[in-house]
């Protein structure tokens, strides 16, 4: 046995691991290559036709609630249900292991990544049977999916890829600067605020989001400069908003609580940041509904403030 590898394109480039007799020549490596390449191709321009002609004539696939879809009629049909919409999803495939059980016939066991238009990624363990032509092409007999998302931490935060960089909220006589950046220690984002207000006061926070592989979602926390910290698990609600629930403690030893609504504008230029249900103690604190536009990097050598109200 030895290693082989094919390099697959798919919106971004994925090495594929491919294990193969010895008699496996290079050309049907190179035709089984051509086969996924043509599949990731034909789904990223949405394009169901395409994606039924990577089968064999009764091709079938098997999806991980054992629902079977056969023939290129009914292929082409689920993937015309699939892409149907104007928000776009991606894929790419990763080959872990392809082993030629004839001259002429290949299984094949891999993940699909998908990236949904807001950049969230889910990926899927799959096994195929790939059936070589007279031509020499190859064309997928079956495929079978498992069920369950095994996308790391990392690939998961792409979905928060618009919030790097620089913002700023302004709001009556206070102004908010905002900064988040990629983490140097993990698959996490960085980000630090500052709130200026009238009297050259200026409250500081620092945060962290990450993933939480538990309930499957993402997890922020936030330090203030007085020492008091929040933890907010967020819920995607889809069209780029996040709903979080927040809970801490104040400075003072007060249970701090609220509501967080981020809905991101569809530029990504801008996102409404809305707080709700909010309690310090006993106490009900304002509704607030405030607006973060993006704004140029800070100078080369200079360090950004960052944004948030006292409340993050």
């Amino acid at each position: 046995m030895k290693t082989k590898f094919i390099s697959l394109l798919a919106g971004f480039t994925l090495i594929m691991p491919v294990w193969c007799d010895d008699a496996a020549d290079s050309a049907n490596l190179a035709a089984l290559q051509k086969s996924a390449k043509a599949y990731v191709e034909a789904f990223n321009k949405g394009d169901a036709e395409a994606l039924a002609k990577t089968y064999l004539p009764d091709g079938e696939i098997t999806r991980a609630d054992g629902t079977v879809i056969a023939g290129r009629e009914e292929i082409q049909a689920f993937y015309e249900d699939e892409l149907a919409g104007d928000a776009k999803s991606s894929v790419a495939l990763e080959a872990d292991s392809l082993r030629f059980i004839s001259p002429g016939v290949a299984v094949e066991n891999g993940t699909l990544h998908i990236t949904d238009a807001a950049g969230k990624v889910s990926s899927h363990d799959y096994t195929s049977i790939q059936v070589k032509q007279e031509d020499g092409s190859w064309l997928t007999a079956s495929v079978r999916g498992q069920a369950g998302d095994k996308a790391l931490p990392a690939e998961k935060m792409s979905a928060l890829d618009w919030i790097i960089g620089d913002w700023i909220i302004q709001m009556n006589d206070s102004e908010t600067k905002l900064s988040f950046e990629w983490s140097k220690l993990g698959p996490y984002i960085e980000g630090t605020a500052s709130l200026a207000r009238p009297g050259g006061i200026t409250d500081h926070v620092s945060m962290r989001i990450g993933w939480d592989n538990a309930r499957k979602g993402f997890v922020s926390w936030s330090f203030d400069g007085s020492g008091g910290f929040v933890r907010s698990d967020w819920t995607d609600a889809g069209n780029l908003t996040w709903l979080m629930r927040t809970q801490g403690v104040t400075a003072d030893g007060e249970i701090n609580q609220y509501n967080q609504f981020c809905e991101v504008e569809s530029s990504r230029q801008s996102f409404k940041w809305t707080i709700r249900d909010h309690t310090i103690g006993d106490e009900v604190q304002d509704d607030m509904v405030l607006t973060a536009v993006k704004r140029p990097p800070a100078p080369k050598g200079t360090t950004a403030n960052t944004n948030t109200s006292k409340s993050e």
